[in-house]
């Protein structure tokens, strides 16, 4: 019963991070989490644990949990990272993958469409990882699949892009078709190039989106001492 109550409060924390509901820098304070979700400690200490593995949260020494905060520096070196390894993969999976691959990858194209068309960021969110994943997955590296998906997962936070950002879910869905392309064409070298711009694409929509919440952040401190 606790497994299963530290997974349901873990999902509905990351979708309050993920959703900005709950903002960078917030601090987590494990009984009044506790209190809310009408449970003991234990379960929410264990879905804390989850969100620090996936990026999202983080433990301070004498001071608990709190909601991670994106540095710069942090998002630049990920997606110079995340740009390479998936570069890597893609090119590879242009060169193995197979038709049944690419009809699981057609299916998820056409489910991405119809979540740009509804505005529904999450949705894509959601798509998009499983759209990279699949690609990945057939690169035919195993140890190329960990590492780029360990990755994915400890930095789960910059998929708020799709969630704040919503005219980024028709750049990057445009951006897929090229790969798609390249990938149908089994061409290894224009796939892996576009998998690098699009990653580059994506990591300098993430920048702006911290810039401007940095931006909100110095107003509101000018205000309050106004």
């Amino acid at each position: 019963m606790s497994d299963l109550k530290s997974q349901t409060i873990y999902r509905a924390l990351r979708e309050r991070i993920l959703s900005n509901e709950i903002l960078s820098g917030t601090r987590l304070v494990l009984r009044q989490l506790a209190n809310e979700y009408d449970t003991s400690d234990i379960p929410v200490r264990e879905a804390l644990r989850m969100l620090e593995r996936d990026g999202l949260v983080e433990m301070v020494p004498y001071r608990g949990a709190r909601v991670t905060t994106l540095t710069a520096r942090e998002i630049e070196e990920t997606y110079f990272i995340r740009g390479h390894l998936e570069s890597i993969a893609t090119g590879l999976a242009a060169e193995r993958i197979t038709d049944a691959e690419l009809h699981t990858l057609d299916e998820l194209m056409m489910r991405m469409r119809a979540a740009v068309e509804a505005g529904d960021g999450p949705g894509f969110s959601d798509l998009n990882r499983e759209f990279h994943a699949t690609i990945v997955g057939a690169c035919g590296n195993e140890m190329l699949r960990e590492l780029t998906m360990d990755i994915w997962q400890r930095h789960s936070g910059f998929q708020r892009v799709f969630r704040m950002v919503p005219e980024r879910l028709a750049a990057s869905q445009s951006e897929h078709e090229g790969i798609m392309d390249a990938l149908r064409a089994r061409d290894p070298k224009r796939a892996a190039a576009l998998a690098l711009w699009h990653k580059r694409s994506v990591g300098d929509t993430v920048s702006t989106l911290l810039d401007d919440e940095r931006a909100d952040d110095e107003r509101a401190a000018g205000g309050e001492t106004a």
